[in-house]
């Protein structure tokens, strides 16, 4: 138990140094700007504060270490309206493998709107659509280590395109989801999109790689309880944007109907979220469905998030 810890407060202190730098240095300094997007309604009814909750399939998006969390096979589709008419489909299967481990696939579509080329010579256009968008797809493995510690890795493909010119990339996401055993109590780290440059024509971009830490509790009840409330409290590092912090909530009514909300700070537009869920169940298979809605300060419409997904 010592070791963890001290393996857990080295890792932190490491990160901390990393990513302490100034500000204004690191703002706008990534390509891949789609990956900052949260997927899930659920995580982003939340205020995006789940890196510890990782209880779902759509934890694969955001701390791969807790689909050991998963006792059968899971699904889940998402759909986000985003701005500038621009839309995000995602979807994730996991299912338990081997012993202690267990085994995901992903993938996020993001899709921008036709615009019409413009050139120096034809500045209000030519008349020729161009088409652009964005495609993530992810393996993920992760094994229980001991009946508290679970470690995550997830694998994955990028793709960037503007019409016939495209950037490609690998990334890695390395994670931890350790249960405490004390009222829900669980912490979770993540490194996120570690890989090389990424060159787009003859241009070179770093990934946004970032480092999250999180905690989470159960205040009143436990998981499949009549009543439950959790709080969820997570600090996120980045190399291209400032340090921001993520607070979120959940209430489950009869372990049914869900409640959520949320708040994130140092955001340059987004501010407060709110969601919730429906879990439908026959008998050992479980349907549910959330929506969620983000605030945005101002210029664009605030995006609407709808997830779908089930287990049997």
């Amino acid at each position: 138990m010592k070791k963890i810890s001290k393996l857990i407060f080295i890792t932190s202190l490491i990160s901390g140094i990393i990513f302490a730098q100034d500000d204004f240095k690191r703002v706008g300094k990534s390509g891949f700007g789609f990956l900052k997007i949260s997927p899930s309604a659920r995580a982003a009814g939340m205020g995006d504060a789940f890196t510890a909750i990782a209880d779902d399939v759509t934890t694969i998006f955001y701390n791969p270490a807790g689909l050991t969390n998963l006792d059968k096979f899971v699904f889940n589709f998402n759909h986000t309206d985003w701005i500038v008419n621009s839309s995000i489909i995602s979807g994730a299967i996991a299912k338990p493998f081997g012993r202690n481990g267990a085994i995901g696939l992903s993938i996020v579509k993001f899709d921008t709107e036709d615009f019409e080329e413009t050139t120096v010579l034809d500045p209000e256009g030519t008349g020729r659509m161009i088409d652009a968008g964005d495609v993530a797809l992810a393996l993920a493995y992760a094994i229980q280590l001991t009946d508290n510690l679970s470690f995550g890795f997830k694998g994955q493909y990028l793709e960037e395109k503007i019409d016939i010119d495209k950037a490609t990339a690998i990334t890695a996401d390395f994670s931890t989801y350790y249960r405490t055993g004390f009222r829900d109590l669980t912490l979770a780290m993540i490194m996120k999109n570690f890989g090389p440059e990424a060159k787009f024509l003859s241009d070179k971009f770093k990934l946004p790689l970032y480092f999250n830490v999180n905690t989470a509790m159960s205040l009143i009840g436990s998981k499949g309880s009549p009543f439950q409330w959790l709080v969820s409290v997570e600090s996120a590092f980045a190399t291209d944007y400032r340090d921001r912090y993520h607070l979120g909530t959940e209430m489950w009514i009869a372990d049914m109907i869900a409640l959520r909300g949320g708040y994130k700070f140092y955001y340059d537009t987004e501010d407060w979220t709110i969601g919730a869920g429906l879990k439908l169940g026959i008998g050992s298979r479980k349907v549910i469905i959330d929506i969620s809605y983000s605030n945005f300060v101002e210029y664009f419409d605030p995006p609407l998030r709808f997830s779908i997904g089930g287990s049997f």
